[in-house]
């Protein structure tokens, strides 16, 4: 198990079952040191308030809260649905494609809107599930994209485990990150609490390939902590989870 998750949904999206406070107790429990709640942005619905970002401090000893959002790619030109008043409180931000109009299309067409994305949102820090079933992308050219641009491509355990991206296909994605080496994060998703800090499909693939651990930006909790650092993230209200 990695030491922190880095996308996982409360009841403030509208896909998930738990409140912040029963994620962050059952990750403590499963000896996690952080988790990132990174509930959906507007265009799926989003309920967040300012008070989640503002005022809420760490309120579980000995597990870390990272505060994020999962964006979504919402236009062809690359935008995203980021809410900007937010901003100086985003601890992490994740973005990919959800319920976007255009389906099944050619992967280059994916690509060229994340490639966009990338260029035109440096606080993206995590391509979430570029594997989705919809919308795949051409994995050699967003894994070189993404290493251009210092940011993280998400190894997605639950679309793996609920059969909603190939093991094949994972395992493209997995060695085109390899060769780019680019970095990754391998994430729960978690929507139900049972899912928190659940890695092992993703786990096999990444033994199976060899893939290099240092490349795996939440190997640990301070890798964590220094990769979100060197993109420019402020951690305001972190330094080290309370043991």
């Amino acid at each position: 198990m990695f030491e922190t998750d880095l996308h996982s949904h409360s009841l403030f999206s509208s896909c998930g079952l738990h409140s912040i406070i029963e994620l962050l107790t059952a990750a403590k429990t499963r000896g996690l040191k952080g988790l990132a709640i990174t509930d959906h942005g507007p265009f799926l619905g989003r309920k967040t308030t300012s008070v989640f970002f503002e005022r809420l401090k760490q309120p579980i000893d000995g597990i870390c809260l990272f505060k994020g959002m999962e964006c979504n790619f919402t236009d062809e030109d690359g935008s995203i649905d980021i809410i900007d008043k937010f901003s100086d409180w985003y601890d992490i931000v994740l973005a990919g494609f959800h319920k976007f109009p255009v389906r099944d299309a050619d992967p280059g067409y994916y690509t060229d809107i994340i490639i966009k994305a990338l260029k035109r949102n440096p606080s993206i820090d995590i391509l979430v599930h570029p594997n989705a079933p919809h919308y795949v992308s051409d994995f050699t050219r967003i894994a070189a994209a993404a290493s251009e641009n210092g940011i993280a491509v998400e190894l997605n355990n639950s679309k793996l485990v609920l059969g909603r991206s190939s093991k094949e296909q994972t395992l493209e994605l997995i060695n085109a990150c390899k060769k780019a080496e680019c970095m990754v994060a391998v994430n729960s998703d978690t929507h139900a609490i049972h899912e928190i800090g659940d890695t092992a499909g993703i786990v096999e693939l990444l033994i199976e390939t060899d893939f290099p651990t240092e490349l795996i930006v939440n190997r640990s909790f301070d890798s964590t902590v220094s990769w979100l650092k060197s993109r420019g993230k402020a951690l305001q209200n972190i330094s080290s989870p309370v043991l």
